[in-house]
């Protein structure tokens, strides 16, 4: 019999929301493709049925979503005693996979601990420490007893995976270390090939492209320090940004774009389901994100031949920046990895860049050579790994420990 996974997660395919759903979805396909069993317990969803066989393998099924009523205010709980109740109506496999806390601390009060590999997507005291520093990121903080669920997950489910050292240095801060702690950065396969279509972003063959990826009026994400930047150094006429993504606050980002006076050199695509035809377009990604467990733009803007920066993390009391961002940018080889409080020192190296192309192009080549070899299938052969299912051996030198 093969060996088999649930994944539990209140999103699934096809609600691919954002670069969780993305990572699980590949990685169950991975999975599957590897002879695993692969069963993924979510929410339903209007008009899509509540089970479904994506494919050989590949098994979704679908409860509806928990009704919290009068229970509100203890929200975490009720979700956890869904979740039990999830569990025990699907049979039990040889491990568990889960990513908030609810489902993880589901598992271990269903006596499944042991069979539990918890990929937090945050540390909740981490971020809950961001949101009560940063006006604009408090509603982001999470309620004491998400948090002590996080802390209880963390301790103890069999293994813990953490997609970058950014967040497993959050985790041992505030929760404290553990043996079997490991780090598994995210993946992306080779891009997919799309010509250069600038004319149809308003754009000619002159302009040297600045792009941003994600939710512009998102806190976490921070477009105002890329403004700052573009402020504090005057960037050639030949500059433009393109701004890729939409949100609840898009139209506040576009009003800081305005106010400051960048408006005329800058293009709105809004969402793009593939933003593909835009990285086509860049010279250079800039993530200026001051809370950032990953950075998925980056190895996506790399594999599409672009380098990118982004900021230092710096774990400040007052102004703390949480990213990934040394991890995944080999500074001056890949792009730039900055000042976490100094924007004009982004804006230098942008200007560094406009002013000499052939150095942006160069750092892109490396960038996509360094991206190819470390592959989905690689990362869905570590978490394998990680849970005594994959007989394959590591190459160390493809991915970071």
């Amino acid at each position: 019999m093969n060996p088999s996974i649930t994944i539990l997660n209140r999103l699934f395919w096809p609600q691919l929301y954002g670069g969780l759903e993305r990572v699980l979805w590949h990685t169950a396909n991975t999975f599957a493709e590897q002879s695993i069993a692969v069963r993924v317990c979510c929410e339903s969803a209007q008009g899509i049925p509540d089970q479904q066989a994506v494919r050989d393998g590949l098994t979704i099924q679908r409860y509806a979503p928990v009704q919290f009523g009068r229970l509100w205010r203890v929200a975490e709980w009720v979700q956890a005693r869904w979740w039990k109740r999830v569990i025990a109506s699907t049979p039990q496999s040889d491990w568990y996979w889960a990513s908030e806390p609810t489902a993880a601390t589901a598992v271990i009060r269903a006596g499944l601990g042991h069979k539990l590999m918890y990929r937090p997507v945050f540390c909740y005291d981490g971020l809950t420490h961001v949101a009560k520093t940063i006006p604009e990121m408090a509603p982001l903080g999470r309620s004491l007893l998400a948090r002590k669920l996080d802390r209880f997950a963390y301790k103890h489910a069999a293994v813990v995976i953490q997609q970058s050292h950014n967040i497993r240095a959050q985790h041992e801060h505030w929760y404290g270390p553990r043996h079997n702690s490991l780090v598994v950065p995210n993946a992306t396969d080779a891009a997919r090939p799309v010509a250069s279509n600038r004319e149809c972003f308003g754009l000619s063959a002159n302009h040297f492209v600045i792009g941003f990826v994600g939710r512009p009026g998102d806190p976490c994400k921070d477009l105002p320090f890329l403004i700052d930047a573009l402020k504090a150094q005057a960037m050639p006429d030949h500059t433009r940004l393109l701004i890729v993504g939409g949100g609840a606050r898009l139209e506040l980002a576009k009003q800081w774009i305005k106010d400051a006076g960048l408006a005329p050199h800058t293009i709105w695509t809004g969402d793009l389901p593939d933003p593909s035809a835009a990285y086509a377009v860049m010279n250079t990604l800039v993530l200026p994100s001051r809370f950032e467990t990953f950075g998925n733009v980056i190895i996506e803007a790399h594999a599409h031949g672009l380098p990118a920066l982004a900021r230092a993390a710096h774990f400040d009391e007052e102004q703390p920046v949480f990213t990934a961002s040394a991890e995944l940018i080999d500074n001056g080889t890949t792009g730039y990895v900055v000042d976490s409080h100094d924007p004009a020192e982004l804006g230098a190296k942008l200007a560094l860049m406009a002013l000499n192309p052939a150095l942006a192009e160069q750092m892109g080549r490396v960038a996509q050579q360094r991206t190819a070899s470390y592959t989905r299938a690689d990362a869905a052969d570590r978490y394998l790994q990680a849970m005594e299912l994959s007989n394959q051996a590591c190459a160390p030198a493809r991915f970071a420990a």
